[in-house]
């Protein structure tokens, strides 16, 4: 019994440690949050890699309005998001295909705005 006790841990081990290596990349990402206070005419820029099995889930909300995109570049900004004026906003995206995307809010106001986003990606 003594001999087979060290292939009964290793078992377990394996049984135990199998799903959390197994699990699939496309799965839900931690939700990143973040809170800035923008003062005027400063902008929050938040870039990350996107592939198309991934889609993206944001949401912000400001104190007062902000112009807000999400763009990528291709051989020139291509803007898949635009709402200017917004002081919140909800939504998804999915891109047709893998590229570097940025979400930029930007305070075109005079007076400080504080901003507060969360973005996370997960699976089409």
């Amino acid at each position: 019994m003594a001999r087979f006790f060290p292939l009964i841990v290793i078992g377990a081990t394996v049984t135990l440690v199998a799903p959390a290596l197994a699990q699939d990349a496309s799965k839900a990402s931690p939700a990143k949050i973040v809170t800035k206070t923008l003062v005027g005419s400063e902008a929050q820029k938040e870039c990350f890699s996107l592939h198309n099995k991934q889609r993206l889930h944001y949401r912000f909300h400001a104190d007062g309005p902000l112009n807000f995109k999400l763009s990528h570049q291709e051989e020139r900004e291509v803007v898949d998001v635009r709402r200017d004026g917004a002081d919140s906003a909800t939504g998804s995206f999915t891109p047709r295909k893998a590229a570097d995307h940025c979400l930029v809010w930007t305070n075109t106001g005079k007076r400080s705005v504080t901003l507060r986003y969360e973005l996370r990606r997960g699976p089409k």
